[in-house]
């Protein structure tokens, strides 16, 4: 049995297509297979998807009519005809560093739903990080509760066992409105109560999200020119201490914003009591 399937669902990103596979050949771990779960592609993407499939035994195109929302259902007919012990998901404008795979199979090895740690690329190259552990009940809790509006999964980087995926009994499907389809897809699996989950300490695949920093006005070009320069960096020998790097200065960076809000909302709180007191003593109220 191959150890891992890699689904990447896409539409009309052919100019990004390419990089992202390219980032899941060059993996440590080889043993896998890339399924490309098309819904409704364009023209480009089904030439490119076509040329690809051609040029790996491994990697397969299934080109679906355009299903509901992203396509969602399209996802659970892939992974039905998926042979990996193991789903792992990447977008198509995404990379994946080296060692991704290697590190998430291993955290499978006693867990069954797992990520990369979380974040995003920036147009000016800083990362920003979705903090979070999937083995901590206090962020799953918070996960879980919709009106939150509180997540730190994305599709990039997860990967789960098959094994949890039939146990829970959530298959994807479509998303109601207003919710993120990822995020609806795991706050199902974990609510569902037989989630054993992990967060690894090191961003392993690392992501440039269409829809924020501009980057939806941008052209294929001018994305796949970013991600082209980042994959430079993902297949150098240095390529996981450079992000290991960006990722600690993150996370200070971070932590010094919300050490700074804290102080704000407590010199304001502190007013606050001030003005009340100083109007309880005009007034005459006892405190």
């Amino acid at each position: 049995m191959t150890r891992v399937t890699v689904l990447i669902p896409t539409f009309d990103h052919a100019a990004t297509l390419p990089l992202t596979i390219e980032s899941v050949l060059d993996q440590t771990l080889q043993d896998f297979e890339i399924l490309i779960v098309g819904d409704g592609v364009t023209t480009e993407v089904r030439q490119v998807s076509r040329a690809l499939e051609a040029s790996d035994p491994r990697i397969h195109f299934l080109d679906f009519p355009k299903g509901p929302n992203h396509g969602e259902i399209h996802r659970h007919t892939a992974i039905l005809r998926s042979v990996g012990e193991v789903i792992a998901y990447m977008c198509d404008d995404d990379l994946m560093l080296p060692n991704h795979l290697e590190d998430l199979s291993g955290l499978l090895e006693t867990r069954d739903l797992v990520q990369s740690l979380n974040g995003r690329i920036d147009p000016d190259g800083a990362v920003h990080l979705y903090p979070g552990d999937l083995s901590d009940s206090a962020f799953v809790h918070r996960l879980c509760d919709i009106d939150r509006g509180f997540s730190f999964v994305s599709i990039t980087g997860t990967a789960h066992t098959r094994a949890l995926y039939d146990r829970a009994q959530t298959p994807w499907q479509t998303t109601p409105e207003g919710q993120w389809p990822d995020q609806y897809q795991w706050r199902r699996m974990l609510m569902s109560g037989v989630v054993n989950g992990a967060t690894s300490t090191r961003m392993t695949a690392i992501s440039f999200p269409t829809h924020l920093s501009g980057r939806g006005q941008w052209s294929g070009e001018e994305r796949a020119a970013e991600i082209q320069r980042w994959a430079q960096i993902v297949r150098s020998a240095t390529g996981q201490q450079h992000i290991d790097r960006l990722t600690a200065d993150a996370a200070w960076r971070q932590l010094v914003l919300v050490t700074l809000h804290e102080m704000q909302a407590h010199e304001m709180l502190k007013l606050a009591n001030d003005e009340l007191a100083q109007l309880k003593l005009q007034l005459g109220t006892p405190n």
